[in-house]
């Protein structure tokens, strides 16, 4: 006789990537740790408590929590609960979520290697979330830092959440676009606003990322792809947060107990079209960041890229401190840790072959300065990112 199955309801909406990204974590720790049963349906993010949550004979529950009933509706199974979205904190669901304030590091800094000095925050819908708030502080507080100009557009009115764009909203949205100050760089709330704020440059005429570089948040496929250029975006490790949400509730479905709250890192910024610029005045400093960018790995100096330019060291790091706020040197060593993050997440290549092909002379070297840089191993690296 087969032993019983542990049943997991999976209350996420499966209309948006980054909902399906985090049952595809669930899924694979299901596959891999235990023998679960998991209760999926179609859903979107606001759609009501399920109707079959009040007679279902489950063992555990993992929900994107977005209001008050649906937190009512899972405490009310009685069910150990693991939240992975925080929409209603008054309910104090453990929860299981992104680290935010590292999105919007990741997002400034994807900008300012490109060497924009004047940043944008778009939030379409005016949404009242804590994540959202944190996300568009920190962002424009770190071009505020820098000494970039920061711009943020307000709706014209309140929207909920997924209500049609309004004529009224695209010709403020494409005013405020108008009004900005070029080149631009522009992070939208999410992917699927992103893409709004791509089709309001296109009908401007600007030209996208020249006049105005989009990165949205969540690296929706559907969104990314469907956009035109191709939107770049934060992948904010969703897939990770599945995963480590089910090994939460399997703590809590043998009676132990879990942190109240778990916040995880983004994997980092993947970059498409609507990014992939250098929007530099300084011709030099371009050229010098374009050769950074493409040789980087392969043993480049800061004296390499001096003797390329013709110009002196101090010249070229002059250069880069006015274009980037960083020297030749410090490019160099960001272009290469950027490849051996990349690799940690994207492939099982060994710590050795890794710091080889990132221009480390050493796999301890490496270990030694990623760990001074990023605060945590490159093997832990790993395991946080979700691989």
């Amino acid at each position: 006789m087969h032993p019983a199955r542990t049943r997991v309801a999976v209350i996420v909406e499966t209309s948006r990537g980054h909902g399906r990204q985090i049952v595809a974590g669930v899924s694979r720790y299901a596959a891999e740790h235990a023998a679960w049963s998991l209760r999926l349906e179609p859903r979107n993010i606001d759609d009501r408590p399920p109707s079959w949550l009040r007679s279902w004979e489950g063992d555990g529950i993992i929900v994107r929590c977005d209001s008050s009933p649906m937190a009512k509706a899972v405490l009310a199974t009685g069910l150990p609960v693991i939240d992975v979205r925080g929409g209603a904190p008054e309910a104090g669901l453990p929860l299981v979520g992104v680290d935010n304030e590292p999105i919007a590091d990741l997002a400034f800094e994807h900008f300012r290697e490109r060497g924009f000095r004047h940043f944008a925050w778009c939030d379409l819908f005016r949404l009242r979330r804590s994540w959202i708030d944190i996300r568009r502080n920190r962002f424009l507080e770190r071009a505020r830092q820098a000494g970039a100009t920061s711009h943020r557009f307000h709706a014209p009115q309140p929207l909920a959440h997924r209500v049609p764009w309004s004529h009224d909203g695209t010709v403020a949205l494409m005013t405020w676009l108008a009004s900005l100050p070029r080149p631009v760089a522009v992070l939208a709330c999410d992917d699927e606003q992103a893409h709004l704020v791509l089709d309001a440059a296109l009908t401007l005429g600007l030209e996208v990322p020249g006049d105005a570089a989009v990165l949205g948040i969540d690296n929706d496929e559907v969104f990314c792809r469907a956009s035109s250029p191709s939107l770049s975006s934060v992948d904010v490790n969703a897939t990770a947060i599945g995963y480590e949400a089910a090994t939460a509730l399997a703590r809590l479905m043998r009676g132990r107990r879990v942190s109240a709250r778990r916040y995880l890192p983004p994997r980092g910024v993947v970059t498409r079209q609507s990014t992939d610029i250098i929007a530099v005045d300084s011709a030099e400093a371009a050229a010098a960041l374009r050769l950074i960018r493409e040789r980087g790995c392969d043993g480049l100096t800061a004296d390499d890229v001096a003797g390329a330019l013709a110009v002196s060291r101090s010249t070229l790091d002059r250069l880069l401190h006015a274009a980037v706020g960083q020297s030749a040197t410090a490019a160099i060593m960001q272009v290469r840790l950027a490849r051996v993050k990349a690799d940690l997440v994207e492939s099982d290549l060994t710590l050795k072959a890794i710091a080889r092909r990132a221009g480390f002379a050493s796999e301890q070297h490496l270990a030694n300065l990623f760990r001074s840089r990023e605060g945590l191993t490159p093997g832990r690296y790993r395991r946080d990112m979700g691989h």
